[in-house]
């Protein structure tokens, strides 16, 4: 019995899949980035039936908040006419478009799997063809989640961090396993995959008055300080191991303290990757949370800014629900 093709949308955004080899690498006018797939990557049409839409063409580094929106709005608007989405996207932001689209979709079921690649597609050596089939291939898998493939690996997107600019193997999670292993064979870790939705929800809602400082030996305090009269909402310090920072000498406890009276939430990142933040381990932790602060548990930095703008936009006269929502999983982003 034959089974029926599913139907993809194939969304791209614009990065380095999309160039031509030559130097310096223009990027091609929409019209040709389908040309080109179609013309690199035939193979496509025997995976499934593919609808090709061109949203962005930008080097993802000029990615914004707006363009997250136009993309979790459009495939909001076509969610039923598909069975699953790829998006096309520059590296370099990629993590933060997945994050942003994994709190702006919620209840989900089916993928919507981001990839790219370090080469462009006409390029003779590239990672670009290999990352867009295997994408395109799991994408017609029951899925509810916003993932990242790359390389041999999808990866939850929200989990996800891009830890090398020349392998391609760029991204990796380093708190939570792969949802899907690509070889020979596609592994599919389904027991660590959220449950699917029954209705998708829509919120957009964003604020950008969000900060982030990384806390080293020799910070001034002073520096956090000028963020009191600041339009930023919400300040992330990346700390040292489980979110220490200095309580000695040019101490960071009355600063901390600062902010918050004036309105500001003050969350503690680690600048490790892996392990959490736990600011009851430590002496230097219990003080800056006393003063404060609070942890951001096992999530990656980039995902507690994400969520942060997103907290602050559907809550934006009200720090109290920021505070309280952050910690607690919306899309998988935090352990429990």
């Amino acid at each position: 019995m034959k089974t029926e093709k599913k139907s993809i949308r194939v969304i791209h955004t614009g990065g380095t899949f999309g160039m031509i080899p030559q130097h310096p690498r223009p990027t091609l006018a929409p019209r040709q980035v389908q040309q080109q797939i179609t013309t690199y990557v035939p193979e496509l049409a025997q995976i499934a039936d593919i609808d090709f839409k061109v949203m962005f063409n930008i080097d993802s580094a000029n990615m914004q908040p707006h363009h997250w929106q136009v993309l979790a709005d459009d495939i909001h608007s076509h969610y039923d006419s598909f069975d699953g989405f790829v998006i096309i996207h520059g590296t370099d932001s990629m993590v933060y478009t997945a994050n942003a689209l994994s709190l702006m979709l919620r209840g989900l079921n089916k993928p919507i799997i981001l990839t790219g690649s370090q080469r462009p597609l006409a390029e003779i050596r590239n990672d670009a063809r290999s990352n867009l089939i295997n994408a395109v291939e799991l994408a017609s898998y029951p899925i509810p989640e916003v993932c990242i493939f790359f390389g041999t690996h999808l990866l939850r997107g929200n989990r996800s961090i891009k830890s090398s600019t020349t392998g391609f193997g760029a991204f990796r999670s380093p708190n939570y396993p792969a949802l899907a292993e690509v070889g020979v064979d596609i592994n599919l870790n389904r027991d660590d995959m959220l449950p699917g939705g029954n209705q998708i929800q829509l919120q957009t809602a964003i604020s950008p008055s969000v900060m982030v400082f990384r806390f080293f030996p020799g910070l001034q305090p002073d520096y956090l300080g000028a963020l009191t009269n600041s339009p930023a909402r919400a300040i992330i310090i990346e700390g040292l191991g489980m979110g220490n920072v200095n309580i000695d000498e040019a101490s960071l406890c009355p600063v901390v303290q600062e902010l918050t009276a004036a309105g500001k939430l003050v969350v503690i990142s680690s600048q490790s990757r892996h392990g959490e933040v736990d600011l009851n381990r430590y002496e230097n932790g219990r003080q800056i949370g006393q003063s404060g602060a609070i942890g951001n548990g096992d999530m990656t930095t980039e995902t507690s800014i994400v969520k942060l703008m997103w907290l602050l936009g559907r809550h934006s006269d009200n720090l109290d629900a920021v505070r309280s929502n952050f910690l607690t999983p919306v899309a998988g982003e935090v352990s429990h």
